[in-house]
């Protein structure tokens, strides 16, 4: 894949069993995000920090390569993050590494999607062995917007 071909690499990371006082340390948990966006390789562009009261926060990256983002629940011990880049300059997974070894012993699990044309191939030849259709078959996807089909000619 190249720096500006439509695909990119998603990873969503679920966390518990966090200590509770780095959970409510918003500095820490961003300054090891903005840490791994470094390491990533990515371009930080800006940030947006929201806090809660009485605890928790959620924090929005927004990168040249597309954004990464937190979410914090203080009462659960957990939070969510994203980290979604663009093309295969840069390595989300740092960002993933850098802030569980900020968070230390935890729990966590950890998804890769691959998006774009790399996936395409990938989710096509899944749809088509799932609907009983053979390759060059007229696959007609589903909107994202709700669940009635979406012609293939666009009507």
């Amino acid at each position: 894949m190249n720096p500006y071909e439509f695909g990119g690499t998603h990873i969503i990371c679920d966390v518990s069993e966090i200590r509770s006082d780095l959970l409510n340390d918003t500095d820490h948990i961003s300054g090891a995000i903005v840490r791994g966006i470094r390491a990533s390789g990515a371009t930080l562009c800006g940030m947006q920090v929201k806090e809660f009261e009485p605890s928790g926060m959620t924090a929005v990256y927004l990168l040249s390569e597309s954004h990464v983002s937190v979410h914090t629940y203080p009462d659960s011990n957990s939070l969510f993050l994203d980290a979604f880049t663009c093309g295969d300059g840069c390595t989300p997974q740092a960002i993933v590494d850098e802030l569980l070894y900020a968070l230390g012993p935890c729990e966590h699990r950890t998804n890769v999607v691959r998006r774009g044309m790399a996936a395409r191939a990938v989710q096509s030849h899944w749809h088509e062995t799932a609907l009983g259709r053979t390759a060059g078959s007229n696959v007609v996807p589903l909107s994202q917007e709700s669940s009635r089909p979406v012609s293939a000619v666009g009507v």
